[in-house]
């Protein structure tokens, strides 16, 4: 694994605390900083509250003119370090971007990265992100080439998060050898996770294997749900797959799409017609692992 190491660029040499993420993404953390008592904050972070440290550093280091606070960079990155000092995710991600922006600082590649990447491994979804588009496509302003290996650690690192955009693009690379030796059960196990998360693009995909009979046995009930689910891009490729179908066969594998929309209560525009009302409370559970087709 690679693993970006920062300690050594702290001004405070305690250890860090594995602290991730102060707010939860579902809070409106602009909102919150532009809404704080900058007064009260500045207690509560003397005092000891990451939240408040955070905040406080985040208003010295860009200004808060409704509460009258001047820039004050000093403070600011003080305390920023702080809050990294607890594992505050967002302080390491404000200070990345201080280190890459010079920022009451010297632009420092090297700072940049290590603070990105500990803001990205303590859950950051921004800092993942860019770390992983920093080393796919370099940054020659800043001093960050291309680096491969960097950015498929990163690639895997966003699709084992549970994006399912990054396990896409992870299973076309196995499927492809660009960057991996070619490994189609790896293709596999990845697009599945995708699929498992709903994702139409990955359904489309996960059904040209269960059409081919790529690492799994050819399974056409399977390929044809599969694309059914997939929406408007798998269309085509389902009515292609119909042709070598029974009835019967079809008529499963409508059920089977129904009971998959219906156990996530996630509907396809196909289902609108009366053929997607079969009773599938009977139906077992569908598995699409390979173990399941031997």
């Amino acid at each position: 694994m690679i693993r970006l190491i920062f300690f050594a660029i702290l001004l405070i040499a305690t250890p860090l605390l594995q602290a991730g993420m102060i707010f939860d993404e579902s809070e409106k953390l602009e909102e919150i900083f532009q809404s704080q008592d900058f007064d009260v904050n500045l207690v509560k972070a003397e005092g000891g509250d990451v939240r408040a440290q955070y905040l406080v550093g985040a208003a010295y280091l860009y200004g808060l003119e409704e509460q009258e606070v001047e820039v004050d960079h000093e403070k600011g990155l003080y305390w920023l370090k702080v809050a990294a000092r607890q594992g505050a995710a967002e302080a390491f991600d404000d200070l990345a971007i201080a280190y890459r922006d010079g920022i009451g600082v010297k632009k420092d590649a090297g700072k940049y990265e290590a603070y990105l990447a500990e803001s990205a491994e303590r859950g950051m979804s921004a800092a993942r992100l860019e770390i992983m588009n920093l080393y796919r496509y370099g940054d020659p302003e800043i001093g960050v080439e291309k680096d491969e290996e960097k950015y498929l650690y990163w690639l895997e690192y966003n699709a084992e998060a549970g994006y399912p955009f990054f396990m896409i693009n992870l299973s076309l690379r196995y499927r492809d050898g660009r960057g991996f030796e070619v490994d189609y059960k790896k293709a596999f196990e990845w697009i599945i996770r995708a699929v498992e998360l709903d994702d139409l693009t990955a359904q489309r995909m996960a059904g040209e294997y269960f059409e081919k009979g790529m690492v799994v046995d050819r399974n056409l009930v399977k390929a044809y749900m599969l694309y059914d689910l997939a929406g408007t891009s798998g269309i085509e490729k389902r009515d292609r797959v119909a042709k070598q179908m029974t009835d019967e066969q079809v008529e499963e594998a409508i059920a089977r799409s129904w009971q998959w929309q219906l156990e996530r209560n996630s509907y396809r525009p196909s289902s609108n017609g009366n053929r997607y009302r079969p009773d599938v409370s009977d139906l077992e559970p569908l598995s699409l692992t390979p173990e399941s087709d031997q």
